[in-house]
């Protein structure tokens, strides 16, 4: 349809003076409801974008005071580490220490101590490198749970090297050979 059409029926409809009197009626009640509906609908989103922007402060208050609390939650672990870590360093471990303590380790596992041999490092100062290379028996979880157990001796030790080698055919027991790396004392020079 065209609008020229839609107008001349407009218009005919128009004659009958009821049409035009509810025309009238249903123009003035729109005049009403968007009269009506701009008064609540204005404040009432002027108060919702308000509330909005509170609620958008508070969820950034609260995440920056997480963020702060996981910041000093990693700081104080951190702390606690240094001070571990620190003790660990100054305890100067000797070859029966070290021995003793990855032999008890190694027993609480089921992991069995086949070879042992040591060799000094040359170090400046107070701290001289402790290499010991060890050989040992045992299935996969009993070896990697004992590496894990190294962190709970009284001395630093560290892996260097590990090497595993299937001990034979079938469910035969792992072999491995590890690297550890400790500190002790230099030797007093005269």
């Amino acid at each position: 349809m065209r609008v020229a059409e839609v107008m001349s029926m407009l218009r005919y409809s128009l004659r009958c003076g009821a049409a035009r009197q509810g025309l009238l009626a249903m123009l003035a009640t729109l005049l009403v409801c968007l009269a009506i509906t701009l008064v609540w609908w204005g404040p009432a989103k002027h108060e919702q974008m308000n509330l909005q922007q509170g609620i958008d402060a508070h969820c950034a208050a609260v995440a920056d005071a997480a963020r702060w609390a996981q910041v000093a939650r990693a700081q104080y672990q951190a702390q606690k580490t240094v001070a571990q870590l620190e003790k660990k360093l100054e305890f100067r471990a000797g070859q029966a220490d070290l021995i003793q303590g990855i032999a008890r380790l190694a027993s609480k596992r089921g992991v069995r101590v086949v070879s042992q041999s040591f060799d000094q490092g040359k170090g400046e100062g107070r701290d001289a490198p402790l290499y010991l290379e060890i050989g040992l028996t045992g299935d996969y979880g009993a070896l990697r749970g004992l590496m894990g157990d190294f962190a709970t001796l009284p001395m630093w030790i560290e892996v260097v090297e590990a090497r595993i080698d299937r001990g034979g055919e079938g469910n035969a027991p792992l072999k491995a050979q590890l690297r550890l790396l400790t500190y002790r004392g230099a030797e007093k020079l005269p």
